[in-house]
């Protein structure tokens, strides 16, 4: 936001920072108008795990940032005017970005903006403006072949759903772990949780690091845990995660 508003002039639409992000805003509570040029949202917040899993079409485009959740589920690209991320979550590399654009939008950048990040440039020379990184274009290609062998977006969503589902019921119903996050709004790809006893964090990361089960450390600015399940991580692995933390549970009462 900060860096946004070096180039033009920015109005928070919606806010849940007095609820400590335990949520995603309503789209009914967004507050705009047609003056505006366009909303910008990010529908899955990794650091929180807060998500907009569902959009509606509003009178001015909307631009999402889908770093986070690109091909989790199925989406209605039709509500947005602009999507646009990076590739490193679930498409492939770090480095690579991705852009689906309303061609209505295209041709309307400031005169400041720089080449290799107008649209416009980039669509009319076909994605290669300048030299492409091909190796992550090859593993993205590679990646998109393995999804539709799984059967395309709608099934990875399904199963995605599953290894959130299980895991948050598990945390839900579980005395010892919790995730301070409103149902309604509830990340299926980044899971926060935390520890009834803080001083267990140390110990939960190296026996879950032990067990190995990987990178579970939560964010610097919230603490806790956070499982982060991307469509790469199988169901296996939410099931061992969970299989775990009942043992850690059970040794640390």
């Amino acid at each position: 936001m900060k860096k946004l508003k070096k180039n033009t002039n920015v109005k928070i639409a919606a806010s849940s920072e007095e609820e400590n992000f335990s949520s995603f805003p309503p789209q009914s509570t967004w507050e705009f108008s047609d003056k505006q040029d366009y909303i910008h949202i990010t529908p899955n917040e990794t650091i929180g795990g807060i998500a907009l899993r569902k959009v509606e079409k509003e009178n001015i485009p909307i631009v999402a940032d889908f770093s986070s959740s690109i091909l989790s589920e199925y989406v209605d690209i039709e509500s947005f005017g602009l999507l646009y991320g990076g590739a490193q979550k679930n498409i492939g590399p770090a480095g690579l970005g991705f852009v689906i654009v309303d061609k209505e939008l295209l041709g309307s950048a400031q005169e400041t903006t720089p080449s290799p990040m107008n649209y416009f440039k980039l669509d009319e020379s076909s994605s290669m403006y300048n030299t492409p990184p091909t190796f992550s274009w090859y593993v993205a290609g590679k990646v998109f072949k393995w999804l539709k062998g799984k059967g395309g977006v709608k099934a990875i969503g399904q199963v995605n759903e599953r290894k959130a589902k299980k895991l948050y019921e598990f945390i839900d119903k579980s005395d010892f772990y919790s995730n301070k996050i409103e149902e309604s709004s509830r990340s299926i790809m980044n899971i926060p949780f935390l520890l009834e006893k803080e001083e267990l964090n140390s110990k939960f990361l190296t026996d879950s690091f032990n067990n190995g089960l990987l990178a579970l450390k939560g964010h610097r600015s919230v603490g806790g845990m956070r499982a982060s399940i991307y469509n790469a991580m199988p169901e296996e692995g939410v099931d061992a995660l969970i299989e775990f933390m009942k043992l850690f549970e059970k040794e640390n009462l």
